[in-house]
């Protein structure tokens, strides 16, 4: 945390405290909910649901707001091309475990599966495709103020 300017370290610390309220809220819900009502869902991959999904929300608050790539990498293209590159990794295994999964004499459960795979990719996907919407709508916000000052000149 040492290459983390002040904003940075108090809006990781901020979205790490809410992620974790976060975390308690749907462990609560889980531990509420009737076993019936899962999907045959498995203890052990629901709470590791739920540490993906609290996860994914964490990174995309703390990428959208600046404070996920430290003071030396303000311009991470090679990170961003690694979890692009991660992603699809995932994405190509989770297709091929599908359909080794299916031709087992007893089918794997698809609810599961997609869930816990579709969150993997999802959290690989997360901080490039993130990254990209703040970066647009820095840019649109540059324009927009590029125009505004352009048009109160003339």
């Amino acid at each position: 945390m040492k290459f983390y300017d002040e904003q940075q370290k108090k809006i990781r610390y901020q979205f790490g405290y809410y992620s974790m309220l976060l975390m308690a809220t749907l462990l609560l819900v889980y531990i509420a909910i009737p076993d019936a009502s899962l999907g045959g869902i498995s203890y052990r991959n629901a709470i590791m649901i739920i540490i993906m999904i609290t996860a994914l929300f964490f990174l995309v608050n703390v990428v959208y707001r600046n404070a996920f790539f430290d003071l030396y990498t303000r311009r991470p293209f090679w990170s961003n091309a690694f979890f692009l590159a991660m992603a699809g990794l995932q994405a190509q295994q989770a297709y091929q475990l599908y359909q080794l999964g299916m031709d087992l004499p007893d089918p794997i459960n698809t609810v599961e599966f997609v869930m816990m795979h579709g969150l993997k990719v999802a959290l690989h996907l997360s901080i490039p495709l993130t990254y990209g919407v703040r970066a647009f709508v820095d840019w649109l916000s540059a324009k927009e103020q590029n125009t505004e000052e352009t048009g109160q000149s003339s």
